[in-house]
């Protein structure tokens, strides 16, 4: 057992950190939507401000982490074990970048259509982000009987990662048998691509949150 680890059965547990994860978890949550909304949005003007809302998103991502980082190097004694603290920072930042570069895409490559498989996937990752932000917004909580609901949603995001994946592999081997040309196709791809990218990310945060809870 860490030092501070035994130091945390003898002292009130550090609650300033949650309020930051779940600042995280709130750009994420607002983000999401607004991708899926971006994937079936023809209008040039739309994308740019759903783009440019995602980006503020992510920009506030980017200061609540600053902010956190902060917070930890000031902290001697952390919720969690100092390292968790820092992993689950960067995975949740990570998982708003991942999004942020979705919308990128989608706005840089002009979709005049996308096929159903594509919004599957972007409705997934939606669903990720809404169990995710649940799972942030409960995390203080991991020591009581809610972790059973954050270990449910935990499972739940490695399923959604686990049909994203089918998806992903099922759409790539369907790309090249489609009537579309070379530059659509990489477009296509360069979407399916970080898409699937974006609900590996969402899973990654899951496996951090259950290893944090193994540790309790």
């Amino acid at each position: 057992m860490s030092l501070s680890n035994f130091f945390r059965f003898f002292v009130p547990k550090e609650r300033k950190f949650y309020p930051l994860f779940q600042q995280q978890a709130e750009c994420f949550m607002k983000a999401a939507p607004l991708l899926r909304k971006m994937l079936t949005e023809t209008n040039l003007a739309n994308l740019e401000v759903l783009k440019r809302d995602i980006k503020n998103y992510e920009t506030r991502g980017d200061e609540v982490l600053r902010e956190l980082y902060t917070t930890l190097f000031a902290t001697v004694l952390t919720p969690f074990e100092r390292d968790d603290v820092h992993e689950l920072a960067e995975l949740l930042d990570t998982f708003m970048d991942r999004l942020d570069d979705a919308a990128n895409i989608i706005l840089t490559r002009r979709f005049t259509e996308v096929d159903s498989d594509l919004v599957t996937m972007t409705d997934n990752i939606v669903f990720a982000a809404e169990d995710l932000n649940i799972i942030i917004q409960n995390i203080e909580h991991i020591g009581t009987d809610r972790v059973k609901e954050i270990r449910r949603l935990c499972q739940e995001i490695k399923t959604i990662e686990h049909d994203n994946d089918e998806l992903y592999g099922n759409y790539i081997s369907k790309l090249f048998s489609q009537n579309y040309s070379l530059s659509e196709i990489i477009k296509r791809k360069d979407l399916v691509q970080v898409l699937e990218n974006t609900t590996n990310s969402a899973k990654y945060v899951s496996d951090k949150v259950r290893s944090i809870i193994s540790k309790q």
